[in-house]
């Protein structure tokens, strides 16, 4: 037998056969350069899997976000969080307000119904025990996200091979395989996101701090929720991660507690009384 698997055999032809496109496509994160009519054109990376390695691990970091996310986008679910977090009031009618943030009710219910079907999907391919979608209607918001996350986690790569099967979406059936659930993943990740940071504060500036090259244009470096996640000077376009800037805040902080007051001592001639020289 060949030492050489048939996907890495240098002489059985072209390296693409068998391979695909990412299904990402126009937004794959790895594509590759190619040519058509003289111009170069970015296509999605080939793979022999649904997802190029970067979008698979940009799959996996959406489920694993998507708790904390669930988390966050309930707290939302309360109007009243908003303006005891600080946030604006607005008055849009004149008829009595709806007390719950129905867009965030309307993501958390869909984040619950697009991972309890794929979970129900993923205990068949990896024989588990069916889900009893009866007693399920029973249980708490949060035990069913637990259980349908632990599933899917744990068999990731089960639940982007599975094929093609018509699932319920709405009020319709679509067709949907691994590739499907991929994207769906990567948009509730970024629908959550998105209802979270909608009311985004710009940067802030850090006043008082200065960059290694002498100018005070630090601002904040946000992450995709919005949170500081660093600083960055926008004279230089120096960057800074948060244990470099808590480092430069250090090294800035010292020189301020080693200064001492110079004791002056009065000449001949100065007025005590009056405190003048």
């Amino acid at each position: 037998m060949s030492r050489y698997w048939v996907h890495s055999d240098p002489t059985s032809g072209s390296i693409d056969e068998g391979q695909r496109e990412c299904a990402r496509a126009e937004r794959c994160s790895d594509p590759r350069l190619a040519t058509e009519s003289g111009k170069t054109v970015r296509r999605p990376a080939l793979t022999y899997q649904p997802f190029c390695p970067v979008d698979r691990q940009a799959v996996a970091k959406a489920l694993h976000d998507l708790p904390e996310l669930w988390v966050r986008v309930h707290q939302r679910l309360d109007k009243s969080f908003a303006t005891a977090m600080g946030g604006p009031v607005v008055a849009v009618s004149k008829t009595a307000p709806v007390p719950i943030h129905l867009g965030a009710d309307e993501l958390l219910r869909l984040v619950l119904a697009v991972l309890v079907s794929w979970e129900e999907r993923v205990r068949d391919v990896a024989r588990l025990a069916p889900l009893d979608t009866h007693k399920s209607r029973y249980r708490r918001d949060g035990a069913v996200l637990t259980q349908a996350w632990t599933i899917l986690a744990a068999h990731l790569d089960a639940l982007l091979a599975l094929p093609a099967d018509m699932m319920a979406r709405g009020d319709t059936l679509e067709e949907l395989d691994g590739a499907g659930a991929g994207l769906e993943l990567l948009d509730l990740a970024h629908r959550c996101r998105r209802l979270l940071t909608d009311n985004r504060q710009p940067a802030r500036h850090l006043s008082g701090v200065y960059c290694d090259c002498g100018f005070p244009e630090l601002y904040e470096a946000l992450d995709d929720d919005g949170q500081m996640s660093g600083a960055e000077c926008r004279q230089c376009r120096s960057g800074y991660d948060m244990d470099a800037y808590r480092a430069l805040l250090a090294d800035r902080a010292e020189p301020v507690k080693s200064y001492r007051r110079r004791t002056l001592q009065p000449a001949v001639g100065d007025d005590w009384t009056a405190r003048r020289a």
